[in-house]
Order: structure tokens, then sequence, then C-alpha cells
């Protein structure tokens, strides 16, 4: 049985109301009328529509059943909704959903650029640490942000830190796995990841709870508060910017490179130049 006005629910008499807009829209630019309907010019439409739309049968179906409803509305009885899409249409290849590009790798090069933007303020001792942590540790930012300075954790922590002579181990607890990172000492103070991590912890006096905190507006105080993770694509895309990174290419294009995966990326595709489990990355890029 085919829906009327009352049987239709209120989400679907919207959807209706917008495929008979879009359709009415196709009529005027293409210079056709949209009355009297015409089977024919619908099925037009609908190829139209599936050769510059990322839609599937499915949705095109939907589209018509939206039309010939708007046309029964008006008065006109269309026999087109039960038969099958033209062949134009069910012949063109079936849509997927696009999967978000990968990001681009970091190269050492780089990362150093990168943290050479940066200041030696409060924020930028916290931003430094972050960026080496996960740039090296191939940490995923919502493990950057949950990191607690000790193990012995808050409720709301993905993992703790425990420092040792040459090296800072680093515990990750997602739902499904416990591993954990360990972060060699570096040659140079500015790109150290443990370095790093211990001049934030020193100047922000953070001794237990989030490592990853929020500052004062003045930049001189840190609080309490753990940052958002939405901090860290933000800090890589500006830190990209103001470093130059890829200055051939237009701004727009130069931060739809970026993300905050991009530092786990970096790490995987750095460690995997390497076959051996043990390897001290730090010491490899000559941080």
């Amino acid at each position: 049985m085919e829906p009327t006005e009352s049987t239709i629910s209120e989400h679907t008499r919207k959807a209706y109301a917008t495929d008979w807009a879009h359709y009415t829209r196709w009529c005027r630019l293409n210079g056709h009328p949209a009355l009297p309907p015409s089977v024919a010019q619908i099925e037009n439409y609908l190829t139209d529509l599936s050769r510059s739309s990322q839609l599937a049968s499915s949705s095109l179906r939907r589209r018509r059943a939206g039309i010939v409803w708007n046309y029964r509305q008006r008065g006109f009885d269309l026999e087109i909704q039960s038969t099958p899409l033209p062949d134009t249409v069910t012949a063109l290849p079936t849509h997927q959903v696009q999967r978000p590009a990968t990001k681009e790798a970091i190269t050492p090069q780089e990362m150093r650029a990168m943290l050479a933007t940066l200041p030696y303020d409060l924020r930028g001792l916290r931003d430094r640490a972050m960026l080496l942590v996960g740039y090296i540790g191939g940490l995923r930012r919502s493990e950057i942000i949950g990191l607690d300075a000790s193990l012995d954790r808050s409720d709301d922590s993905m993992g703790g830190l425990e420092f040792r002579d040459n090296f800072l181990r680093v515990t990750i607890e997602a739902r499904t796995e416990v591993r954990t990172v360990t972060l060699h000492r570096g040659s140079s103070a500015q790109t150290c990841p443990v370095h790093s991590v211990q001049q934030w912890l020193h100047f922000a006096k953070i001794e237990a709870g989030p490592v990853f905190v929020r500052t004062s507006r003045d930049g001189k105080r840190a609080l309490s508060a753990r940052l958002n993770d939405r901090h860290i694509p933000r800090l890589i895309k500006s830190t990209v910017l103001r470093s130059g990174i890829r200055a051939d290419l237009p701004e727009n294009e130069r931060l739809a490179l970026f993300s905050g995966q991009s530092l786990r990326v970096s790490s995987a595709k750095l460690a995997t130049a390497d076959n051996r489990v043990d390897l001290n990355l730090t010491r490899a890029l000559g941080f």
C-alpha cells in the first residue's frame, strides 16, 4: 500500500519535501518544467544524480519515492515507484563510503622545525612534551591527553608514567589492551622526550593526576583540568603553519595533510624502517 498524508511520519514528510525541492531545482537549472510530470524526465534526473553524487541505489529509490509522493499530493498518479530503476542507474558502480585519507607522516626534520616554533614559557613546555611523547611513543591523541603523572592513576586516566635513569616508561591501559611504551633519553634537550616531560612537570608543579592540563589565561599557572584531545590537532596544524612545512602548497592543502593521527602515523612509519623490536627511536632519529 502506498503511503498517504496520514500514514507517513513527520521525518518522512520532511525528507520528501527535501526530495521535491532538489528535483524542482534540477528542473529549473536544466530548463525543464516540473509540471506536468514526466516519467522520462524523472529517470533522467535519477541518472544525473547517480553520476554526480555518492548516493547508493537505496537512496535513489527514496528520492524517487519522494518525488512520486509529492506529485500525488498534487493530483498526479505516476506508475513508476514500483518499477526498477533505469538501466543507466543500476549499471553504475555502487558507491561506497569514502574513508578519510591517511594523514601525512611527519619527518624528523619537520618535527624539529615544528618544535622550534614553540616558546619556552609554560604552554610551550607543555606543547613540546606532548608533541614528542606522541611522535616518538606513537600514542593516540586520547592516550596522550589521558596520561597521569604516576602509575597511581585517576578515574579518567588511560595511562601512567614511570621515570627511570635513561628512559621513561609509559603504561597504556585501553579497553582491550595493556601495553608499555619506552621513551629513551635523547642527546638534545630541545628534542628529548624524557627531558621535555620532566621540564613540564617541574615548572607546572605536577606530581600526581593528569599530566597535560590547561593553563591560566596569562600562561603562568598550570590548572587542574585535563586538556581536551582536540588540542592536539590544533597544535599540530598551528606549528605546521608557523614552521613553513610544505610551504609550496596553499594553506588549506597544507592543513589537510596533517591531523591528530599524524603523530601515530609518523611513529609507525619510522619504526618499521628498523626491524628491531627494542628500537631506540629517540637515538635513531638523532633526537
